[in-house]
């Protein structure tokens, strides 16, 4: 598996976990997406976008983190 960091925040990062090639995570996904938003001054709340195709993770990665480049 490998991570990378999306987006930098004050408490947590937006995380992007890849699958290794020819590997998948439990359900068929290739990546998950954990994206934490603002929720209090001592917390975020958490969201998981998982994707099981690459077009989709792409398609994803380039409209909500057009600085990241995605190279898979």
């Amino acid at each position: 598996m490998q991570t990378f960091i999306l987006k930098e925040n004050v408490l947590t990062d937006n995380i992007l976990y890849l699958a290794d090639k020819g590997k998948i995570f439990k359900g068929g996904f290739i990546a998950l997406v954990k994206e934490f938003t603002f929720e209090t001054s001592w917390t975020d709340k958490e969201t998981v976008k998982r994707f099981r195709k690459e077009e989709q993770l792409k398609k994803y990665i380039g409209t909500k983190y057009p600085e990241f480049d995605l190279d898979i």
